[in-house]
């Protein structure tokens, strides 16, 4: 589908780093540009544009002027710093190709549509530069207040609701539907795909997952004198702790993920013995007991294991996200239009956090896969075949007419 193609590849410009892939941080000048991308796209398809207060975009199409339902496709064009071209931005803007694929066809059979249809574009999905990630769909949801959203600070101290004002987009006009389900389509992420030769993905619920974010406080000292024996190197104990974290993933032995993946030090001078280390941390797995087996084990272990080189330890953020599974409905519907137009489905649930997680808690959610090419994401070599995105495509625009057409 040469139109799909063509708008991943401009929206791939916007923040590209040369190498293939995208850093497009929320709220910074590059999401602006590609925000204004995309409203003058939603404009240029007849779409009526909505900005809400968080900076969540819509593109509305109406199909049943009698009817305040709507059905909503979607995703996110912001980033991680390492992005790849397809996290997120493939949702949007196939999702906006399906709106008008679904409002042409229902112009075409009048008396089919019983409900609206928007794209949506979500605040802040990667959490790179904002934290807790998921904001924008998680305000809408209504599990995370909007002046609580709005206060989240970057790492230089600029607070989300300040960073929208300033590009623009802390929007004044809500979505005035009724949102009745929501649809996301996404590059898998993973290899289970490609390993069992499926072209799609239904996904059926996502992995429990729990964030911590650990300071360790010592004290500051000069690296040349100060005596071994009397250091209270902040760094030493992070740096057991993340050893820690992975002995302990390994010593359960069920499959669990795990990572250290940001730190940050003071005063982070290499003359200086760290005085203040903090260290964000996570544990994966699909059961939540092994979840939890293994990060309570991990903090008790920390906790002592600072203890005996002078540092102390404070959880800055503790954080278990546990998720319905998705609507079975829509995966049986997922799982119908793919029998029905010829592709293989493959059942299974997410290790990654999307928007339809958090959406899932105001309406009935799905969530749709496509191949990711040897599982490699939140990199520039991110890839994933144009026929696979053609076919993620007919997935979606086929399941949106079914459910703005469905009688219930």
């Amino acid at each position: 589908m040469t139109g799909l193609h063509d708008l991943l590849a401009t929206f791939a410009a916007i923040g590209s780093t040369g190498d293939g892939g995208v850093c497009r941080l929320a709220a910074t000048a590059l999401d602006k540009d590609a925000r204004d991308l995309l409203l003058r796209e939603i404009g240029s398809r007849g779409l009526f544009p909505r900005i809400d207060p968080i900076g969540n975009m819509f593109g509305v199409a109406i199909l049943e002027p009698a009817s305040e339902d709507v059905v909503m496709v979607g995703s996110h064009l912001d980033s991680q710093p390492t992005g790849g071209r397809f996290d997120g931005v493939y949702g949007v803007l196939a999702g906006l190709l399906a709106v008008q694929a679904v409002r042409n066809r229902a112009t075409a059979n009048p008396g089919k549509a019983r409900r609206n249809l928007a794209v949506a574009n979500w605040t802040n999905e990667e959490g790179a530069r904002f934290q807790p990630s998921l904001t924008g769909s998680s305000v809408f949801a209504g599990s995370l207040a909007l002046d609580d959203a709005y206060a989240c600070k970057d790492g230089d101290g600029i607070a989300l609701g300040d960073a929208l004002a300033a590009i623009g987009y802390r929007g004044a006009s809500p979505l005035e539907f009724r949102p009745v389900r929501y649809v996301e389509l996404h590059v898998e992420q993973g290899d289970r795909l490609e390993r069992a030769a499926a072209d799609i993905g239904a996904v059926s619920g996502a992995w429990v997952t729990r964030k911590m974010s650990v300071v360790f406080e010592g004290e500051v000292s000069h690296t040349g004198p100060m005596p071994m024996a009397s250091r209270r190197d902040a760094m030493r104990a992070a740096a057991r702790a993340i050893e820690a974290l992975y002995g302990e993933v390994e010593r359960e032995a069920a499959g669990a993920h795990a990572s250290a993946a940001r730190i940050s030090v003071f005063p982070n001078s290499p003359n200086v013995v760290a005085g203040r280390v903090r260290v964000w941390f996570e544990v994966r797995h699909d059961n939540g007991a092994v979840v939890l087996a293994i990060s309570n084990r991990f903090l008790k272990r920390i906790e002592t294991e600072a203890a005996e080189v002078g540092v102390q330890i404070l959880i800055a953020a503790d954080e278990q996200r546990s998720t319905l599974p998705f609507d079975p409905a829509g995966v049986e519907l997922v799982r119908g239009v793919a029998r029905d137009l010829g592709l293989k489905a493959l059942t299974l649930q997410t290790v990654a956090g999307h928007d339809a997680l958090a959406l899932q808690k105001r309406m009935p959610a799905s969530l749709i896969f496509v191949p990711s090419q040897g599982g490699l994401s939140h990199n520039p070599r991110e890839f994933t075949a144009p026929d696979a995105l053609d076919k993620g495509y007919t997935m979606l625009a086929e399941t949106l007419w079914r459910m703005v057409t469905a009688e219930s």
